[in-house]
């Protein structure tokens, strides 16, 4: 009797132990299921929207001619929106994106005119400082005068920034860049029928530049880090001031390299250029599986969101929309895209509080 009372004791214990371990590889399973479409999830609603345009526009969105013009619209967005996501991985947002294009064309533009300088070097070198420059403001506002938020920093910049570009300018586009000043936004490599700009063959160079340095460095991981647990980072001996700052510099330098894609391509410096540019870096990100809690984000999710936004508008133009409505729309993408984050969060909350359960 005790051997058999035994035995079944055994046998009992032996179904609980593989019912539980069942139960942990369904967990896991769903965990890894959830991962994945959160990685493919951006891509996936692209392929929709293309194929939906596609439909709506009777086969014109898929025309040699018109995807050449989306691979000439897409760098801009996507360069700003690369160091946007370095700041909104930190938990912080940049609100001057837009404006520090404007300042950094700007500055370009009157250092040409008014001082005589047609060294494309020296051109090309002044733009890129002045957006670092003011990027650099950015943080030091946020990390040294101890601003309650980002948002307030930036939005004082952005407002600062266009109307330095405006007063420099006297409110005119300056125009008749040095011919290698242009090369970035103006040269095309021709591959059948489709022009492939240079400006976006560089964005795939910089995407693979960001992928690593996020990934591989010492730097890019504090990033992560100080981004999901600011006082963990802090603890960890982490000088959260430097990654905000570098940060917030990285996001005005990128916003400069932007800057050049663009007087390439109008050959001028617009002072309003890039008014909705922070807004669609934003976007991006968001779209690609960024957070605004930071720590989470990578660039490829953030190219596929700077391929989304200018899929949009470029959809919106071949449907003949107006430009109000056009913003409308972009609007709507963006509470939608934030929506998204908020609902997102919520369940990784609520998944680690059922995990702990268990």
């Amino acid at each position: 009797m005790t051997t058999d009372k035994n035995a079944i004791d055994r046998t009992e214990r032996d179904r609980k132990e593989t019912g539980m371990s069942a139960l942990k590889m369904n967990t896991v399973d769903r965990n890894q299921l959830k991962k994945l479409m959160g990685k493919l999830g951006p891509l996936l609603a692209l392929v929709i929207l293309c194929t939906a345009l596609t439909i709506g526009t009777d086969g014109k969105f898929l025309a040699l001619s018109n995807i050449s013009n989306l691979l000439r619209q897409v760098p801009i967005v996507a360069l700003m929106a690369s160091g946007m996501l370095v700041v909104i991985l930190t938990g912080g947002i940049d609100l001057s994106a837009g404006s520090l294009l404007a300042i950094s064309i700007s500055v370009m533009g009157v250092a040409m005119q008014s001082y005589g300088i047609q060294n494309p070097v020296i051109l090309i070198l002044l733009g890129l400082m002045t957006g670092t420059f003011f990027g650099l403001i950015n943080g030091l506002l946020l990390t040294k005068l101890h601003l309650p938020h980002p948002f307030i920093s930036t939005l004082g910049t952005k407002n600062m920034c266009r109307g330095l570009a405006l007063l420099i300018t006297g409110a005119a586009a300056i125009g008749n860049f040095p011919a290698p000043v242009l090369i970035i936004g103006a040269t095309d490599f021709r591959i059948g029928g489709v022009k492939i700009p240079f400006s976006f063959i560089l964005v795939f160079a910089t995407c693979v530049i960001f992928h690593i340095f996020l990934n591989k460095t010492a730097l890019g991981r504090k990033i992560y880090s100080f981004g999901g647990n600011r006082e963990a980072a802090r603890l960890a001996g982490i000088n959260t001031d430097r990654v905000q700052i570098f940060s917030y510099a990285l996001s005005g330098f990128m916003c400069a390299f932007a800057g050049l894609v663009f007087v390439g391509r109008m050959n001028s410096a617009v002072p309003l250029a890039s008014l909705e540019g922070d807004l669609d870096a934003i976007a991006a990100c968001i779209i690609g599986g960024a957070s605004f809690n930071g720590g989470k984000g990578n660039i490829w999710g953030t190219l596929v969101g700077a391929f989304m936004i200018t899929v949009i508008r470029n959809g919106c133009n071949l449907l003949g929309v107006s430009s109000d409505l056009q913003q409308i729309v972009i609007g709507a993408v963006i509470v939608v895209a934030v929506f998204i984050d908020v609902v997102r969060g919520r369940l990784e909350i609520r998944s680690k509080r059922l995990a702990a359960a268990r």
